[in-house]
């Protein structure tokens, strides 16, 4: 498939990154921190610098788009799809990358005030699109509802397609009627959607499945003779779920062990740079108070990274609410800062070096 669509690709990858425009000329349009994260009250709880977001976002969509790409010609390299259900499988990611930066960008600017209503407009859009397509979809392993009575029968793959695609058209216009629903009840809203466009299919393909051998219409061997069929070959598509998964593992293993946070405290203000977290920069003429904290601070992660390693991110607690936090793993002692109304929680890999950080910003926060 690659091979037959190599512009396509091309050209599909070049949209993806076209948010880092967004980056390197909106840069001096926004602030210095930008949301990128909203809770289930639909207030932004977890931000970052916008140079990291414009060029970090788009290349994790680009490596995952190049990752679908690869799994499809790979697993599926036999099956002759539908040219429209292979066009768009090009531009979900380039869709995505647009649309998840676009919100962010003019949400920055302040143009976009209800997030949830954006959020369930794509999802809408996305419902109705898909299942326009799903009835034109091939039996294959990579696209479509896969399950085992599809994949064993044409007959039952079109017709669960068939009605799947009647079932999120209609989901996709539910989502616009609820657009309207307070903000508090569209989570809710969109997991009950969800679980539909998900249960449905596939109690219609285990009945269909049941009319056909109440019928005659096929056997239990011919099912299972057609699912071992279409996995004939299955050496490609197991090589290349080992590698995926080995990356995987070594992904993880180096964001759960690797690590570090670089205090400085300079003259006129302290900047924390953290790997895996956007850096902060706070001049101590903005900083209302300091606090001391032998004990530590508990919390819960809401937007960030808990590793072995190092706790960072937007984190909430009963004492302070919502509160940002660079802090080793399992280190206590920490410094709590509180700058307009809101706390930054820093700790260091030794007590000393906190203690530091602590009586420079008293001393600068008293004069």
């Amino acid at each position: 498939m690659i091979k037959r669509n190599k512009i396509k690709l091309i050209i599909s990858s070049i949209v993806i990154l076209l948010p880092m425009l967004f980056g390197a000329f909106g840069g001096k349009m926004l602030p210095e921190k930008i949301a990128v994260h909203w809770g289930l009250d639909g207030n932004a709880d977890g931000f970052m610098g916008a140079s990291v977001v414009f060029f970090v976002l788009p290349l994790i969509l680009l490596a995952i788009h190049w990752i679908c790409m690869i799994l499809t010609s790979v697993i599926d390299k036999d099956v002759e799809q539908n040219k429209k259900v292979i066009g768009i499988t090009f531009w979900i990611i380039p869709v995505i990358s647009l649309m998840s930066c676009g919100i962010i960008f003019t949400t920055a600017l302040g143009y976009t005030s209800k997030i949830s209503a954006v959020v369930f407009l794509i999802l809408a859009l996305a419902f109705i699109i898909i299942g326009n397509y799903m009835p034109k979809m091939t039996r294959s392993r990579t696209a479509g509802i896969k399950i085992k009575w599809t994949l064993a029968n044409d007959e039952n793959w079109q017709a669960t397609h068939r009605f799947a695609g009647k079932v999120y058209v209609v989901m996709g216009l539910l989502c616009l009627l609820a657009i309207p629903l307070p903000t508090a009840a569209l989570p809710a809203v969109m997991i009950g959607l969800i679980l539909v466009c998900v249960l449905l299919p596939v109690i219609y393909s285990y009945r269909f499945y049941k009319k056909q051998l109440a019928e005659g219409k096929a056997t239990k061997e011919e099912y299972e003779k057609g699912y071992r069929d279409i996995f004939k070959n299955p050496k490609a598509a197991v090589t290349v779920t080992v590698v995926l998964v080995a990356v995987t593992l070594i992904a993880v293993a180096v964001l759960m062990f690797t690590g570090n946070i670089e205090t400085t405290l300079g003259e006129s203000s302290l900047t924390v740079k953290a790997n895996y977290w956007s850096d902060i920069t706070l001049d101590y003429e903005d900083i209302d108070a300091v606090e001391y904290r032998d004990g530590g601070v508990d919390g819960e992660r809401v937007n960030g990274v808990g590793s072995a390693r190092l706790l960072l991110g937007i984190f909430r607690n009963d004492e302070f609410g919502t509160y940002t936090r660079y802090t080793y793993t399992g280190k206590k002692d920490c410094v709590v800062l509180t700058v307009d109304g809101k706390k930054i929680v820093i700790g260091t890999e030794d007590t000393e070096s906190t203690k530091e950080i602590y009586e420079r910003i008293s001393k600068e926060i008293s004069e």
